[in-house]
């Protein structure tokens, strides 16, 4: 009898503790709950980023205005040039910020309005103002807001390289160093002539 009396003690030793069981369950409950919730925070915060990132990314790609047409890989050249634009007697100013990188292609950067970037062969003049909105023809310069400047006779567009009149500069594919004159106005020759020397002293900025 003492012997069973003793076995009896033993398996009651080897019975798990109710309460114990109970603890256990708790706690990882609460673990569990503690994952959950804080699931619950990362996963939205992780989202609502990623979201951001998206339509930061797609801002900026809206900005940068296409090609109008297809030029060498984009770095597959990189060439400075001076310019200035100036209608009746006022000079543009590129520098601001609605002007900057409107075109991976050509463009002026970094808040300095005289300095032009071709990043790829075959781009001419042309497409920069294209880019941001401008237009310029033989005998016309549209600003973006679609005004009109176009030779009459009396007041005319004209366009300089390098010192030397040409006919057109649409099409014209800048080369390093360059320095690019259009007018628009009823100017004589000594105002030109300052024009394209403050012109000359411009920095290029590479």
């Amino acid at each position: 009898m003492k012997q069973n009396k003793k076995d009896n003690n033993i398996k009651k030793d080897k019975n798990p503790d109710p309460k114990k069981k109970r603890e256990d369950r708790s706690y990882f409950a609460v673990t569990r709950k503690r994952r959950n919730r804080n699931l619950m925070i990362i996963v939205p915060a992780v989202a609502v980023l990623i979201a951001i990132m998206a339509f930061a990314v797609s801002i900026y790609s809206g900005n940068l205005t296409k090609p109008s047409h297809k030029f060498g890989a984009l770095g597959s050249e990189h060439v400075h040039a001076a310019f200035a634009v100036k209608i009746n007697g006022i000079k543009l100013d590129f520098s601001q910020d609605k002007y900057q990188v409107r075109s991976k292609y050509i463009h002026v950067e970094n808040n300095d309005g005289n300095t032009l970037h071709r990043h790829a062969t075959g781009v001419p003049v042309g497409e920069f103002f294209r880019s941001i909105g401008m237009n310029v023809s033989d005998s016309c310069f549209i600003l973006e807001n679609g005004t009109n400047y176009c030779s009459n006779g009396n007041s005319n567009l004209e366009f300089y390289v390098n010192g030397n009149k040409t006919n057109s500069i649409a099409n014209y594919v800048l080369k390093d160093n360059d320095r690019i004159l259009i007018v628009y106005g009823n100017k004589n020759k000594m105002e030109t002539e300052q024009d394209l020397d403050a012109l000359r002293l411009t920095q290029i900025k590479k």
